[in-house]
């Protein structure tokens, strides 16, 4: 298969928003239903959403991707450099 032909394919797929293929391809966590773009389109005209645009589909972190190990060292350092702003700053917890 060629570039131009895999190419024509995928855009069709990408035409239609509310399949399985196209959220794989858009990394969204799932496929909204037409009801649930609808509510959340609504809820957007009334200025409810806490800003433009914001979907749960599309913004929220993947719940089976795995989260990226920190460091020790980076993460001590951090620690560190916490504790010395908060004895700058004089915070107490």
């Amino acid at each position: 298969m060629g570039v131009g032909l895999a190419w024509e394919l995928t855009r069709e797929i990408l035409r239609d928003h509310t399949s399985n293929s196209y959220a794989a391809l858009a990394g969204w966590s799932y496929t909204p239903t037409g009801a649930e773009i609808a509510l959340w389109d609504g809820l957007e005209m009334e200025k409810r959403v806490r800003r433009r645009g914001w979907r749960p589909w599309k913004d929220a972190p993947d719940p089976l991707r795995a989260k990226p190990m920190e460091d020790p060292r980076r993460r001590a350092e951090r620690l560190r450099r916490r504790q010395r702003l908060r004895e700058r700053y004089h915070i107490t917890e």
